[in-house]
């Protein structure tokens, strides 16, 4: 093989691989979607028993200086507590997020010991849709700070990814009832990984075949 094609192989092999890298250390960073740093940029409290309880600095802090507290008179019902506004950088953050979770602080002997929660992503080419069918699947442990994770299906990513309008995320709460001790806290909310780009997967399988023809351009 000619020196000049080898060297060409090389540097295109260096520079895919160094994209490699890149997209790998930018699909294990967590991505923040909201921190409530004294301030719920447009988040809702939806459900009739519930209000915004303000914002502390000791209690379910885990992200920044301040948590949000939700207060409420009664056991949450089991349809939407608290949502985002509607926005497009949710709708391509979504189309690449392989999952959402969000840090829940519960204190001791409240809402009759349990919770759970679901998480619906609402966007009119999804529709409102709960990322787990509706089953409830995360509960936050009574009494600590519990991280809830929901996985986005393919099908949700795929559609956001050609989708050209604004998403949301509402978070559905159900539970018991203690009387006196129903408030929780929330911090955190973020998408802990990214899916790959299709571009991104093909580059990354051109960069293997640039070291293939660069071992054989060694042999030469």
């Amino acid at each position: 093989m000619k020196r000049g094609t080898v060297r060409t192989a090389a540097l295109l092999g260096a520079t895919l691989l160094l994209l490699m890298l890149t997209t790998a250390n930018e699909a294990g960073a967590a991505v923040l979607i909201e921190s409530f740093e004294n301030t719920t940029d447009g988040w809702g409290v939806y459900q009739g028993a519930y209000s915004s309880g303000g914002f502390s600095t000791t209690t379910g802090v885990t992200d920044g200086t301040y948590s949000w507290a939700l207060t409420g008179t009664a056991g949450p019902d089991y349809s939407a507590m608290t949502g985002s506004p509607s926005t497009m950088a949710l709708t391509t953050l979504l189309s690449q997020a392989s999952s959402v979770s969000i840090d829940v602080l519960t204190p001791p002997g409240s809402f009759g010991f349990f919770q759970q929660w679901t998480l619906v992503v609402n966007n009119t080419d999804t529709g409102y849709t709960s990322v787990d069918g509706y089953s409830y699947s995360q509960s936050p442990t009574i009494g600590s700070q519990s991280t809830l994770t929901w996985a986005i299906p393919s099908t949700i990513r795929n559609t956001l990814a050609t989708s050209s309008n604004p998403t949301s995320i509402v978070f559905q709460v159900g539970g018991g009832f203690t009387s006196g001790n129903e408030t929780m806290y929330l911090d955190n909310v973020r998408v802990p990984s990214l899916v790959p780009e299709p571009a991104s997967v093909g580059l990354l399988a051109l960069a293997g075949s640039f070291a293939v023809l660069r071992r054989r351009a060694r042999r030469m």
